[in-house]
């Protein structure tokens, strides 16, 4: 049931970067697909904070995408599904919008990890920012690490930083397996 080649990821991401031109109002900062490695991941956050800094964007609003392009990308790296060499792939866009900078992530995940996907951003999704921020907080306190190494923070924090809903869905694959997509918008 893995998946055995990267062609809905890079269908996707083309998909993505056709419906998106440069122009006043932004355009594509930033693209990938691929293996994520701790290599890649490094230089994924360069080239964003380059690519960022050279915009003129403002110091404090490059930290806000950055951290939540970190947290991102270790969501991907914990639970997305690893194809038959252990590899876990990814397509990734960082997008100038009128409304700011949206992050857009996708990868593969099977049926289990797609429910308990959906379970926990309808939660993030329905928590007040005010909530969120406790929810944090109580999370932190109570020492409440899962196996694979996080509390559930990520989509925790990446709901705090975008100010508004996260975005996503699931596109069913023949193989049985989903291309989970999810899109932050960290507004300027």
């Amino acid at each position: 049931m893995k998946p055995t080649t990267s062609q809905p990821l890079f269908s996707d991401l083309q998909a993505a970067l056709q419906s998106r031109t440069a122009g006043e109002d932004g355009g594509v900062v930033l693209s990938f697909s691929g293996h994520l490695t701790s290599d890649s991941n490094d230089a994924l956050m360069l080239l964003a904070e380059n690519a960022l800094e050279r915009t003129g964007v403002r110091r404090k609003l490059i930290h806000r995408i950055s951290s939540t392009l970190i947290e991102c990308l270790q969501n991907v790296s914990r639970h997305g599904w690893p194809d038959d060499d252990g590899r876990i792939q990814l397509y990734l866009t960082l997008e100038q919008t009128p409304l700011g900078y949206q992050i857009q992530a996708g990868n593969f995940v099977d049926f289990d990890m797609a429910a308990d996907l959906r379970d926990n951003l309808s939660q993030v999704n329905g928590l007040t920012h005010e909530e969120l921020r406790v929810q944090y907080v109580e999370r932190l306190c109570n020492n409440d690490w899962s196996e694979k190494g996080g509390a559930g923070l990520g989509l925790i924090s990446m709901a705090k930083k975008s100010n508004g809903p996260l975005d996503y869905h699931f596109k069913e694959l023949e193989n049985g397996m989903f291309l989970f997509t999810l899109a932050i918008m960290v507004k300027s």
